[in-house]
């Protein structure tokens, strides 16, 4: 999910030439709220995801854009979150209030839930479900295992549900109690990151993964050579390198969602100094226009990609550079056909 979005507006990003300076804008104070279940989660996360569906789900955008295929995918979305709807009657829509996901880069996940879960509604459901399995931590604290893919979870509280892939990580989220300062609360780093993000109410994704980010980076270079009818060895390897020495001098990338009537988008990657930023910025937008990756299409009707552009601004504050993308009633229709670019003929 979050490679896709960053692909999008990374793509968007180099249509700009112009930049921006000056005060960077008030970010959104972290929620106590939130903060205090961060111990819950890993210590060196290769990122962190928190969703507050609570939030969101009672905006004009929500309703008018969002619930009916989120409830589709809430259906099809497996292990998780149906898996909870069915057995505790906590939906995205009703009583699943936010969602807390970290991973490492070897696999390992925390997830926490917080919601109005039925407990006795998930005994009677696990009685009868043969896929699932009773199990306890080290302490004795009860926990649940589906055999399917051997996601463990536990009710930490009345209104928490804890889960891993690893029972370690089960065992450690066990022993934290309120005034534990562990996992992620013991990375200052992140947590000084995390505090950088502008939009932190509804949705927000951050990593400061190294190997994650080249990830990100070397996908999207790839695919704007394979869309280049002159791609070159020669220019193709250096372009390469290029992208290595960017996405060594990145800090953190995120992104972060606000909705209300619309839906705000901004993306934010954050560098060790502002001529890294600046070079970013210029990097993307001759790579782009030297792969001719044209968003618009033959005749005067304006492209999907078109539209998309006029609501999208680009912001660069010192060291950071934020991508800021509007979605609203009016053009969501272009963001969901995907036509951000169109490959040359």
């Amino acid at each position: 999910m979050y490679s896709r979005y960053l692909y999008i507006v990374l793509i968007c990003f180099a249509f700009f030439t112009c930049s921006c300076s000056g005060d960077k804008p008030k970010v959104e104070p972290l929620p106590i709220s939130v903060k205090n279940n961060f111990n819950l989660l890993q210590k060196d996360p290769q990122f962190v995801l928190y969703v507050n569906f609570k939030s969101m789900n009672q905006t004009p955008f929500w309703k008018a854009n969002i619930s009916d295929s989120l409830l589709n995918a809430e259906r099809t979305f497996g292990s998780l979150l149906n898996t909870f709807k069915v057995a505790t009657g906590a939906s995205i829509s009703d009583g699943l209030d936010e969602l807390y996901y970290s991973n490492s880069w070897m696999g390992e996940n925390s997830i926490v839930l917080k919601g109005v879960f039925d407990r006795k509604k998930l005994n009677d459901y696990l009685a009868t479900d043969s896929n699932f399995v009773k199990t306890t931590g080290k302490d004795g604290t009860l926990v649940y295992m589906n055999n399917d893919n051997r996601l463990y979870f536990f009710f930490k509280d009345n209104f928490t549900i804890c889960a891993s892939n690893y029972m370690t990580i089960i065992d450690g989220m066990i022993s934290v109690r309120d005034t534990s300062k562990t996992g992620l609360m013991e990375n200052n780093e992140m947590l000084s990151a995390i505090e950088k993000i502008y939009y932190k109410e509804n949705l927000w994704m951050i990593s400061k993964e190294q190997m994650f980010i080249r990830g990100i980076f070397m996908n999207f270079l790839e695919s704007k050579l394979e869309a280049s009818e002159n791609n070159q060895n020669k220019k193709a390897d250096s372009t390469k390198t290029t992208i290595e020495n960017i996405y060594s001098k990145i800090s953190s990338v995120s992104f972060s969602v606000k909705m209300d009537s619309q839906l705000n988008l901004y993306v934010q990657t954050d560098f060790t100094e502002g001529a890294s930023a600046s070079y970013f910025k210029s990097f993307l937008t001759g790579l782009l226009s030297i792969s001719k990756l044209a968003s618009t299409v033959k005749g005067n009707q304006k492209s999907p990609a078109d539209k998309i552009l006029e609501s999208t601004k680009l912001e660069l504050y010192d060291s950071t550079v934020m991508i800021i993308m509007n979605v609203n009633n009016s053009n969501i229709s272009d963001f969901r056909k995907g036509a951000i670019i169109n490959k040359p003929e």
